[in-house]
């Protein structure tokens, strides 16, 4: 069995292909398991069907991968945590979550505030990071090794300041949102699964999150100008 560990969980992972233990290096440890997950025949050949791309080459083990992720998400809320469509940086030791439809810019957004800000910038996760609260109410973002295409991971957790919307623009233009502005945009990046008691923790989560954290959308070009204005934003001056 495979054992890792995730935004402060320890889980373990019963899995056939040893593409997933690869996957995985920089998150596995010790210690008995919170939870453990198994995955099927059924789940690989479910997620075969859903997918809307097929990368060349694609193996049963990446398949097993993201089945995973998804047995995985399942179980997240009852430890008052889910899984976010989102890449995370972070800024001077707390994090920020763009979200955005795939190909609307957010690696080169990212990649702008690294020119920007330098060593003060550095990746959390650049796909599927974890949100947890803490028994403080502080909502962390953590790394997972489900990162995208660009891989971009590190197992560690950040306090969550703000979710930026982003959006392609003709210029720079960032706008706070209310938590009611930002409810179906949140969830259309959150994965919800069918049972309803699973759903309805999730929502709940949720919409702890729309109260905790800052809400904006930034239309932006793909200059680096872009990530002086939602840094402003964020932070102020």
């Amino acid at each position: 069995m495979l054992i890792v560990g995730i935004a402060g969980l320890v889980i373990g992972i019963e899995h056939r292909y040893p593409y997933l233990a690869k996957h995985c290096t920089a998150y596995q440890t010790d210690g008995t398991p919170d939870f453990t997950v198994t995955v099927t025949d059924k789940m690989i050949e479910d997620e075969l069907a859903r997918a809307e791309t097929i990368p060349e080459g694609v193996t049963p083990g990446y398949l097993e991968s993201l089945a995973v992720a998804r047995a995985i998400a399942h179980r997240l809320p009852g430890y008052d945590a889910f899984l976010f469509h989102a890449a995370v940086i972070e800024y001077k030791g707390e994090a920020i979550a763009f979200t955005a439809p795939s190909g609307t810019g957010k690696s080169t957004h990212i990649k702008n505030w690294k020119r920007a800000f330098g060593a003060d910038v550095d990746i959390v996760n650049g796909d599927k990071p974890i949100l947890r609260f803490g028994s403080d109410g502080t909502l962390t973002a953590y790394g997972t090794p489900w990162a995208g295409k660009e891989g971009w991971s590190r197992n560690v957790g950040r306090p969550l300041k703000a979710v930026v919307f982003l959006e392609r623009g003709k210029e720079d233009r960032v706008v706070p949102l209310s938590p009611a502005d930002a409810a179906l945009p949140v969830m259309n990046q959150i994965l919800l699964e069918s049972d309803p008691e699973t759903v309805a923790e999730t929502l709940a989560l949720a919409d702890r999150m729309l109260g905790t954290v800052g809400l904006f959308r930034l239309a932006c070009t793909p200059d680096v100008g872009s990530a002086l204005v939602a840094k402003q934003a964020v932070f102020g001056k």
